[in-house]
């Protein structure tokens, strides 16, 4: 009984090696075919997140050498940093060129600044902010329309990058508009006044401490708001891009390229829209919020 007993355990260990024997091998070649896969992919989100390098010319310049902290904030060099750098050199030298001087229209491109700046004050700012309140404050919502345009067209420029594609660099921009539409509601109406009128006059007291957290929650939301929109616009639209891109390197067809590459061609025209329309949108909110701060009256 106890023979019977012994071959038995020693039947069954067999069994179960070979089954851990056929489990190792189906893994080890699961493993090897998604190895092998993994050529024929194409890395999307690793394209839209990636900071450390920089495409030039066929070349990958990497930037983990320029990796510095300073009281523990991390303020490297990173390729949102480079094009926001690029995009403000960009920004400085063509209004610098086309009116040098001090005058206008001097030529087409001039010209075509000039829309662009008429645009901004009689469709945006002087509407919203009024006259006197928007002479002044036109240089701040120009510089934010020109830089945010300016970035966002350079995501379309070959070897360039949206740096309004990142989050931080969208937050940056977000936090300035905050601070600007905090620091005039109290430049003209006073700290004390500026605060106890995020809160409308007239309520129950009951009502009031529900408003009051409410209001703040509400003042923090709005350059919030202004943080995310910009970002997920512009993030979605070279999403689609890649994926279309991405199509015609996975179907490995030259009969089939031609369909991705037609939906990449009116992809590229409707973000060069959306390039525009997003600072557009950016500048318009940021001027309807501040002029809510200054004139929380109305």
């Amino acid at each position: 009984m106890t023979e019977h007993a012994s071959t038995a355990a020693e039947a069954a260990l067999d069994t179960l090696h070979q089954a851990a024997t056929a489990a190792g091998h189906a893994a080890t070649g699961t493993a090897h075919g998604a190895a092998a896969g993994q050529g024929n992919t194409v890395d999307i989100v690793g394209h839209l997140t990636e900071l450390r390098s920089v495409e030039f010319l066929f070349k990958t310049f990497h930037l983990d050498k320029l990796h510095f902290e300073l009281f523990g904030l991390d303020l490297s060099i990173t390729k949102p940093v480079i094009m926001m750098w690029i995009a403000g050199l960009i920004l400085t030298l063509c209004l610098a060129l086309a009116f040098r001087g001090g005058k206008l229209m001097r030529s087409k491109f001039a010209s075509l600044l000039e829309v662009y700046i008429l645009f901004v004050r009689d469709e945006v700012v002087y509407p919203i902010m009024g006259d006197k309140d928007g002479r002044k404050l036109m240089p701040f919502f120009l510089t934010v329309f020109f830089f945010i345009l300016f970035m966002n067209v350079l995501g379309m420029v070959p070897w360039g990058g949206t740096a309004t594609g990142n989050v931080n660099v969208t937050a940056g921009m977000a936090i300035i508009a905050f601070l600007m539409i905090q620091g005039m509601g109290i430049a003209k109406n006073g700290v004390v006044h500026h605060f106890k009128a995020l809160v409308p006059s007239g309520l129950p007291a009951f009502v009031i401490p529900i408003m009051i957290p409410v209001e703040l929650v509400g003042m923090f939301s709005k350059p919030f708001a202004l943080c995310i929109r910009l970002f997920a616009n512009m993030v979605a639209g070279h999403a689609v891009i890649l994926a279309f891109f991405g199509l015609i390197f996975m179907a490995k067809s030259y009969i089939l390229a031609p369909l991705p590459l037609a939906g990449v061609i009116g992809i590229s025209i409707l973000e060069l829209f959306v390039a525009h329309l997003q600072a557009f949108v950016f500048t318009m909110l940021t001027a309807i919020f501040m002029n809510m701060s200054m004139h929380p009256s109305h």
